[in-house]
């Protein structure tokens, strides 16, 4: 699957050669010219990484980075600043807000931005790497017989060997509250 990259940034030139770059790079990019652009486009898709630039018309990428790490939705969301300016005092003010890196316009290559971007997404672990959770049901527990008659399971044992079924809970990050989803499992004929 390929990542996710919003590109912010409002001078249409340095726009199109990153973008460029970036599907070059077997990435799937969004663009925005300006910070309200760049809100707009959040609530509609998330992406797996933000190219945030500081100065621009309408909404600066300060308070971009102010929005999207103060909203729980989005607050995970790595923000990498590309911006202009490289003065310590922006750098610390970015980092402080949030961002998970900062690059100078001037002074970094394009591939230097994608191998950052690239590091800075190495680093967060995949949602597929989260483990199932087997849980054996005992008919007596909670709502158990509920359970074994929806789903035609006797005594959840299984219909073909008649070993105990296992109940195989697979985290579920879509949602908002933790959630899981499910399915009865037997050990022994997995399946």
């Amino acid at each position: 699957m390929r990542n996710k990259v919003l590109l912010v940034e409002d001078s249409k030139a340095v726009q199109q050669m990153y973008r460029n770059k970036l599907t070059f790079e077997q990435f799937h990019v969004t663009t925005a010219d300006n910070g309200m652009e760049a809100i707009k486009s959040l609530s509609l898709d998330k992406p797996d990484i933000i190219l945030l630039d500081l100065m621009m018309p309408i909404m600066d990428g300060y308070k971009v980075l102010q929005v999207v790490k103060s909203d729980p939705k989005l607050a995970k969301i790595p923000v990498l600043v590309f911006s202009a300016k490289g003065a310590p005092e922006e750098v610390e003010k970015s980092l402080n807000l949030g961002a998970a890196g900062y690059i100078v316009k001037a002074t970094t290559k394009p591939n230097e931005v994608i191998d950052k971007i690239k590091t800075i997404l190495s680093q967060i672990p995949a949602e597929h790497d989260f483990v199932h959770y087997n849980v054996e049901i005992r008919e007596d527990a909670y709502d158990a017989k509920k359970l074994s008659a929806d789903f035609k399971l006797q005594n959840f044992r299984c219909p073909a060997c008649s070993a105990p079924m296992l109940l195989d809970l697979i985290p579920d990050f879509s949602h908002e509250t933790p959630w899981f989803t499910g399915r009865f499992l037997c050990p022994r004929c997995n399946k």
